[in-house]
Formats: structure tokens, sequence, C-alpha cells
């Protein structure tokens, strides 16, 4: 192999050209290498313009015109550089171009890199001793030189790969440059490493340009998916808010619509509003649609609903089940009445006839007798069916009382004259409407089998019609029969009848419709009045205190008169039926707790408003306090009473269950009761004679250790119950005064929280078997603390005031604690306060009578989530969640509320509820032009 170097100027500058030309891939392989690194020395000597390749193969005849080209590279180039090896010193094509260069050129421009082989100078003879040397020609080369020629020494070169890797061969390519550019070998190796240098700095710095652009690249990238991410869930939050006004907006006409739009917004984004939402839903109407349009509606004792459309269908307003559809056996359905015991179902028809059927499996209706028509063919206008077995039909031209103990014999006991309007749900006393507007009450006397004995008692007036007489639209009995409803076109006017010789007539209560009363019904415990006007709003009144009714909520959404109203049993559901003239056939059923529209789905009766305690796993409730009584909770089913706690204390007690999930702790001094069987408690301590109440008891959730509150604003006292038969006094925390709700421990246990005397919160470290330790003090608010609260996951301590401000603390450092957020919404003081499990959500109760719920996921930004339909006002309320997450209860002095507050099971009863109405794609896209369809409850 050779290489020709040819001597140009580019620029001004010196530089110089190569060719190639090998006999052996090896040599190519070797020459690569070394013109790597004559690259690297410091240009500008040498700069490869081209690079011409010719290989010489043994199996190859010399070509005339090959030849040529090598003769033209060779005559251009100013030095020849021979690779010496045995295949080159063979070679046709190296031995001609040897041959050439010392003929035409001198021997002095001829250097030697060995490769391969052996070359020996012999300095006596001033040549190469060719009986050792086989690496270069002997014919050409002999002679050639004078004394030794430069050579250099290449054979431990075997791939390019060795040419960045290993430094001889810098070394020895500085050994052929420098006679080629007149410098000294040292000169050419340091500007071979400075230039190395340098390029390695400039490919660092290139590196690092690289490298950073990549970094801006990704990070530009990055913030650009953030901000995308971000402007998406900005527009899922906008949407599932726009949903949520949505579906207030139509809450009352469209309530199957409202449920679905309100899954659909917790689904695009579970905001405040939409979780706020989704509580407060119980509260919208359920719709039962009708088979045409719809006549009256009843409940049963029992809870079913009975709907005359057509025909009659029995709904169980708890459940989900489908109604029983009952035929009557008459043309038309005109009343419908239920024995007290909810077994029995009287029908009457247009034309006077009476069907009895047997109810008492809510699952099918069992015909049991068809009764005579009534004098004359007349409508039955009512009906009422007694526990003694009597049966009072009534008609606008008269009735009669009938035997129907034995529904096989049926048996007139007497006729009754005029025309009849209402009966007592005793069947004792009847109301007949007089010609001049005013109604007569007749009492009815006697034994279900003997005669019955009609006497006149009082007339009441009724309140003025359209030309300005008397007139009665519709009137109700309670069900103790004694007050009786009488609504005029305008306006209701009840009478007390207890004394039926002398009624006494209430205040009048005027409505607001534009067409007048249509309907009027009384709650079974005679305390709450709806009124059905002609448009299609149903009122209702307080009239617990008759001297002083109280108007309540007004329930909307039919889109035509109300023609029949009923209370369910326990007064908690209204029904309402729109006019038998509309075509509509609907019927709405409201949650309602008293006068007022409630989000509860179970009320438990209890007296007191201490705080509500469950047990841990959530199914057990002790309620109340004066006395406490204890209740079977599961969250879906109605509250089932367990039993009763001895009370002793005329202020009644707070409770609170251990963490063992069966003791009930209560008094002072602290008794314990085993709840196992929670029919029947056991007293763990009947030797303790307890001698106060404790307005407020804290259980620590890690030590068997409890806060109690003495009595209010006066001591707080601290218990070692790890004895629960044997509870221990520990001490009394100096300076702190308790309230309902307002001691708390801390989630590890280790930190008790109270108020104290100056109106700030106390802190104290406790532990077993040790005297508390006061170790820092929270700032005292704009009045005093009244509720305290921990969040389950940290040591967020939340702060209810006086003020109404609800304030959230970061207590981590007890000594130093930081102020986080604060929101003032109530209007008067926080009186009670806690905090959900999963630690997002908060429920406070104040003295303004406000039962508010907050998103307290962000200490430092308390959220106010909604404010609950409690069913009037609670204004000295305690609250508590169940510790599975599932409840909230309200303990206040019109008993205690619970509320489901778990999203998804909320979503699961919303989307039964309106299975029977999916929203439709024309609907979809009038809410959400901009998303595919996609039923929420599908």
């Amino acid at each position: 192999m050779s290489i020709g170097l040819r001597k140009t100027t580019r620029n001004g500058e010196f530089a110089y050209d190569a060719f190639l030309s090998y006999s052996h891939a090896w040599d190519k392989d070797i020459a690569s290498a070394f013109q790597h690194v004559l690259e690297g020395f410091d240009r500008p000597w040498y700069r490869p313009r081209s690079l011409k390749l010719f290989r010489d193969e043994t199996n190859l005849a010399a070509s005339p015109h090959l030849w040529q080209e090598i003769e033209r590279g060779l005559t251009a180039s100013e030095w020849l550089l021979v690779m010496a090896s045995p295949a080159a010193a063979e070679s046709t094509w190296v031995r001609r171009e040897i041959r050439w260069w010392l003929t035409h050129r001198s021997a002095d421009t001829l250097l030697v890199g060995l490769t391969d082989g052996t070359l020996v100078w012999d300095s006596e003879q001033s040549s190469f001793d060719w009986s050792r040397t086989d690496a270069l020609p002997r014919e050409e080369m002999a002679g050639a030189f004078g004394q030794e020629p430069r050579w250099v020494d290449l054979s431990w070169l075997r791939s390019p790969e060795q040419a960045g890797s290993d430094p001889r061969l810098i070394e020895c390519a500085a050994e052929f440059v420098a006679p080629l550019t007149g410098r000294s070998k040292d000169e050419l190796i340091g500007a071979h490493v400075r230039q190395r240098r340098r390029t390695r700095h400039v490919v660092q710095a290139t590196l690092a340009v690289l490298t950073a652009l990549l970094l801006l690249a990704v990070a530009g990238g990055i913030t650009a998916f953030q901000q995308r991410n971000n402007a998406r869930a900005e527009t899922l939050v906008a949407q599932s808010r726009q949903l949520v006004a949505e579906a207030s907006s139509i809450r009352d006409s469209q309530p199957d619509l409202a449920r679905q739009l309100l899954v659909q917004a917790y689904r695009l984004a579970p905001t405040a509003e939409a979780v706020g939402a989704l509580v407060e839903s119980h509260s919208m109407p359920r719709v039962l649609q009708g088979r045409g349009p719809v006549r009256l509606v009843a409940f049963s004792s029992r809870g079913l609903l009975a709907v005359a459309d057509g025909r009659v269908r029995l709904f169980d307003p708890a459940g989900d089940t489908e109604p029983v559809v009952v035929d009557p056996g008459l043309r038309t359905v005109t009343a419908v009445a239920f024995s007290p015991d909810g077994g029995e179902l009287a029908l009457g028809g247009v034309d006077g006839t009476v069907r009895l059927l047997d109810v008492t499996d809510g699952r099918r209706a069992r015909p049991l007798r068809v009764l005579p028509a009534a004098a004359g063919h007349r409508e039955i206008r009512g009906l009422v069916l007694t526990a003694e077995g009597r049966l009072v039909t009534m008609t606008d031209k008269g009735g009669a009382v009938l035997d129907v103990r034995n529904p096989a014999r049926p048996r007139t006991v007497r006729a009754l004259p005029g025309a009849l309007i209402a009966a007592s749900p005793r069947g004792n006393l009847i109301a007949t409407e007089q010609d001049d507007g005013a109604l007569r009450l007749w009492n009815l006397s006697g034994s279900v089998s003997g005669s019955a004995r009609l006497r006149r008692a009082a007339a009441v007036s009724a309140p003025p019609g359209i030309t300005g007489t008397p007139q009665a639209v519709a009137v109700a009995f309670s069900a103790d029969g004694q007050t009786i409803a009488v609504a005029g076109v305008d306006s209701v006017r009840l009478w007390d009848v207890a004394d039926r010789a002398r009624p006494v007539a209430r205040p009048e209560l005027f409505t607001q419709s534009s067409g007048g009363i249509s309907a009027v019904a009384l709650a079974p415990d005679g305390t709450t009045l709806a009124t059905g006007d002609s448009d299609g709003v149903v009122a209702l009144w307080d009239v617990s205190d008759p001297l002083r009714p109280r108007a309540g909520a007004r329930l909307g959404g039919l889109a035509a008169a109300v023609g029949s109203l009923s209370f369910s049993p326990d007064g908690r559901t209204v029904a309402a039926a729109e006019e038998q003239d509309s075509e509509s056939g609907t019927v709405r059923l409201w949650s309602v707790s008293g006068s007022e529209q409630t989000s509860a789905f179970a009320t438990v009766p209890s007296e007191g408003e201490f705080p509500p305690a469950f047990s841990p796993d959530s199914r057990l409730l002790a309620a109340g306090g004066e006395p406490t009584t204890l209740w079977r909770v599961d969250g879906e089913q109605e509250p089932r009473p367990a039993d009763t706690l001895e009370t002793f204390y005329n202020a009644g007690q707070a409770v609170a269950f251990g963490s063992d999930g069966h003791t009930l702790f209560a008094g002072l001094p602290v008794k314990a009761w085993d709840t196992r069987d929670p029919a029947h408690l056991r007293d763990l301590s009947p030797e303790t004679v307890r001698t106060s109440g404790a307005v407020g008891i804290s259980v620590n959730p890690v030590l068997p250790l409890l806060a109690v509150g003495r009595r209010p604003w006066e001591a707080v006292q601290l218990w070692d119950v790890g004895d629960r038969e044997r509870p221990v006094f520990v001490e009394t925390l100096a300076g702190a005064e308790p309230a309902s709700q307002a001691l708390a421990f801390s989630p590890d246990g280790e930190l008790l929280a109270a108020p104290t005397r100056d109106g700030a919160v106390g802190l104290w470290r406790v532990a077993r078997h040790r005297r508390p330790v006061a170790v820092g003090d929270v700032p005292a608010p704009k009045g005093k603390t009244t509720a305290l609260a921990f969040a389950p996951h940290r040591r967020t301590l939340l702060v209810g005031d006086e003020s109404g401000r609800l304030t959230a603390w970061d207590v981590t450092h007890p000594d130093r604690p930081v102020r986080r957020g604060a929101s003032t919404r109530h209007t008067a003081a926080v009186a009670g306060l806690a905090v959900h499990p999963d630690g997002k959500l908060a429920a406070t109760a104040g003295l303004d009578g406000t039962i508010r719920l907050w998103d307290v996921a962000d200490p430092s930004h308390l959220v106010e989530v909604t404010t609950l339909s409690s069913g009037g006002r609670y204004p000295t309320a305690t609250v508590g969640f169940s510790p599975d997450g599932r409840m909230l209860a309200i303990s206040g002095d019109a008993g205690m509320r619970l509320w489901t507050v778990v999203p998804t099971v909320i979503m699961r009863s919303l989307c039964a509820q309106s299975s029977s109405a999916p929203i439709t794609r024309d609907q979809w896209h009038q809410y959400l032009p901009d998303r595919p369809y996609d039923p929420p409850c599908a």
C-alpha cells in the first residue's frame, strides 16, 4: 500500500491532498485509521480534498487505464508514503509505484511505515539487510538510500478503532508529518493536543447547547401539555358548575332530568357545587307517571301509596319495586280509603259501587267483596274505613254506614242524609254541606253491630267563595278528628272541634294562587297543613301553634291544578296529583319535615340536642340525650330502635362509643355500657353512681382516654378507660371550659384541644399514666371558641367561634400554631362541628339555625358546599359523621335527621329514580352541545 501527498494552496494556506493505493483490504483499514489521526493535527497542513482508492488484487491483470490513473496521482504528489509489508513487497502495483517514484522523484521524499513483516537496516552496507527484510521489494529498493531512511513501525496498528484509543498512533503520525511540514515532532503533538482540546470544547459546548435546547423543548412541551390539561380541567369545572345551575332551575318542573344533569356534573368534575347539589338532591320531588288522568292519591298506614288513574296502582315510595296494579272492577274510581292498619282497601266508583280488597300482602291485592251501589247510583265522593270495621260511604245526596267486619256479608247500619263532604278517620264525626255554604257537623255513635245514632252538632262556616258567600271547596280532618280544615277559594279556615258543640275558629290562612284552592290535607300529627291550588303549587303551613300559623315551603312543578293531596303516615312525604282533567297523569312526591322541604333521608325521633354518637362500625347511633336512645342504622333502611340508655340527670347527657366498638360511655363519674346486644344494654359499672351529666365527650382514637366536659363552661376532665368496668379519673385540665362539640383529640392521639376561659383554644399533650401537659395555645378568635374538630389525617384543627367564623389551624408544632384559612358564613355562633373521615368535607351547625357543608380539602381555602334543607331551622344543633363516611347526623330540638353524603351512593339512587325517563339526545345536546351523547345513567 502507498499514499501520495500533494502540497496545494487554498485560500492562501498550504495544505496537502492525498491518494491511496492498497493491495489488501487490511491495508485499507490501517490507512483509514492513519488518515483519521492525520486529520486531527493542527490544520491547515492537511486537508483531504480527495481520496482515491486503488485495490491491487493478486488475480487482477495489469490494466493500462488503471496505471494511468495511478501515475497521474503520483505525478501530482510530492511525497510518497509506503506502507511496508510482505504483501506490499510482492504487489506488482506497489513495486511499480516505487520504481516510478525513484525514477521521477528523490528518495528523500519517500517515507516508509512498517505494517507487517520485517525491516532491518545494515549500517555497514548502508542498505537494508535483504536476508532478513521481507516488507519491501528488494529489486526496487536496493541501493535507493545512502543512509537509513525515516520509517515508522506501525505493525501494532490492526484496526481503525485504535485511532481514537491508542496514543502511539499520534506519535507515529507525527513522525511522518514532521518532514512534510518542517516542524518538530513535539511541536506537532502539542498542536494536535491543543486542537483536540479545542475540538472537545467545541463538541462539549455544542452538546451543552443541544441539551439546553432539548430541555427547553421538553419543558415547553410539558408546559404546553399542562396548560392544555389545565384548560381542559377548567372547561370541565365550568361545564360542571353550569350543569348544577341548570339542574337547580328545573328541579321542580323536570326533576328526573335534573337528577341526571347532577350525575353528569359530578362526572365532569367533582366540584364543591356538584357535591353540595348531590347531598341536597333528596329534596327534589319524585315523579310517578300515571297511565292516564289521576283522580286520587292516598297513603296507607303501611306507607303504600294508592294512585287511581283508571286502574289503581299501589306504590312503595321507600323502595324501587314495580307498582302493584289493581283491577278495581269499576268504570271509574272516584274515592279511595285504607283501613287504619293498612290491610284493606276500599274503592268507590262513579256509579255508587264500592269494592273491598285485601292488600295485607303489598305485592298483590285480593278481592274481598263488591258492595251494592249507593242509593240512586250516585257517585261516591268519599270513603272512610274505621278500625272497628265500619265503612262510611259519602255522596252528594247522602250516604251510608256499613258493617264490613265480615266482607263477605256486609250490612248497612244506617243511612246518612245530606250532601256529605267529609268524615273523620274514626268515622264518628261527619260533615255535610248546607245550602248556605256552611258545614254541619254530625256525631255518629253506637256500636258497630248495633244501629248507629246520628246527632246534630255545631255548624262551622266556610271561607267566602267567588260570589262572597261561604263555599267549602275542600275539607280535611286531622287524624285525631279534633281539627277540621275548610278550604274556600282563596283561604283556609281551621276549626278546633274537640268540643263538638262549641267549635273554635282559628286564624284564616290566605293563599297566593291565581285560581284558588283545589285540595287540602292535614299531616298525621296535625301540625302541618298542605293546600293545593290551581297553579299546581302545594303550600305547606306550620299549624303546630293554631293561634300563630306560619307559612312554610311552596312546592311547585305540577303542570295543572292540584286535584288530590295525601301525607305519608310518618308525615315526611307529601303526594300530590294533578286534577283529573289533566292529560299528563303526573304524581309528585316531596320529602318534607314539618312545613319545610328536607334533603334528609331519615328522621330519628329523639329528645335532646347532644352530639350524635356512632359506633365505630357505623351500625349503631346514640341519639338525643334526654334520654339517650340507641338505634340500628345502615344508611339505606329506616333507623330501627334498639334500646334506651338510663338517664338520671335532668339536663340530659352526652355519650360516646369507645374505640373497641362495643362500649358506650356516659356521665360523671364515667360509666360504661356493653352494646354487643343493642336491644339489651349491659351496665358494666353498676356500682358507679353518677352525680352529673356530661355536656360533651371526646374519645382518644389511639389511647384508652376520654375527655369529658362536666357542664357548659365549667370543667374538662381526663379519664383513663383502659379497664372499662372501672374508669379512672386522671386530672382536671386547668383553664379548660367545655362545650357540646368543643373537645377534640388529634388523629395520633397525642394532643387534646379544648376552649379556655379567655376564649382561645388550649393544647395539651396527653399520654397514658402521665399527667397532661399544656404545650400551646391557638389565639382567641372574635369571641369565644364554641366548637372544635381535628381533620382525620393531619394536625389541622378546625375552630368555630361566637362570630360564626370557621378557621383552620396547623398545629403540627403546638407551640407555634399557624393559621391556614377562615370563612364566615354563619350569622351566629358555630354550635356544632364535625369533619368527614376522608378529611375533605366538614359540617357546621350555627345558632342561626343553618347547617352548612364545607370543602376543607385545602385548609387554606375553606369553601362552602351547600346549606342543607333540614326541614326548618336548628338553632342549637350538633353534628356528626358516621365513621364509614356514609351518613351525616344532625341532632336538634326536632329530633335527629340523617343525610347520605357519599356521592357514588347518591348517584346510584338518582339514576334509579330517573330510570323511567332517561335523558334524550335532544336534551343532551341542549345542555352539552360540545360533548358526544353519553347518558350518565345508561
